[in-house]
């Protein structure tokens, strides 16, 4: 009987972890401010049934870039950006869901181009 329950809620804890990882799932739009005018990028992200969490950041500038790296612990996640070219540069990203706002903190690796901040914090909108 205990080893039924222990199943049981075993079973609603596995069933659970998806249902509140899926909060970051979808399209986020975001703009932050720089030196040289808004900048505007969407985050699209999905999240498997093991929590893993994948997609890309869409711009003008950049295109498509998938994210790597991609964590998902409840309304928590993390990420990374790298991005190639004449000025190669990785992003760290982390963020927290609150409702239909993704309060997200990036932060270079190594020197930021043109000298900007290392860090930053912004705040993305779900799509709708």
């Amino acid at each position: 009987m205990a080893s039924r329950a222990s199943v049981f809620g075993a079973l609603i804890a596995l069933l659970t972890l998806p249902a509140l990882a899926q909060t970051a799932a979808g399209r986020w739009n975001a703009s932050v401010d720089t030196a040289n005018g808004p900048f505007a990028f969407v985050f699209e992200f999905v999240i498997d049934a093991a929590g893993k969490l994948t997609g890309a950041m869409h711009n003008e500038l950049f295109g498509a870039t998938p994210i790597s790296e991609g964590i998902v612990s409840g309304k928590d996640l993390s990420f990374k950006l790298t991005f190639a070219g004449d000025f190669p540069m990785t992003i760290n990203y982390k963020g927290t869901v609150e409702g239909n706002e993704l309060k997200m903190t990036s932060t270079f690796v190594g020197e930021p181009p043109g000298g900007g901040p290392a860090e930053m914090s912004f705040t993305a909108t779900r799509s709708q």
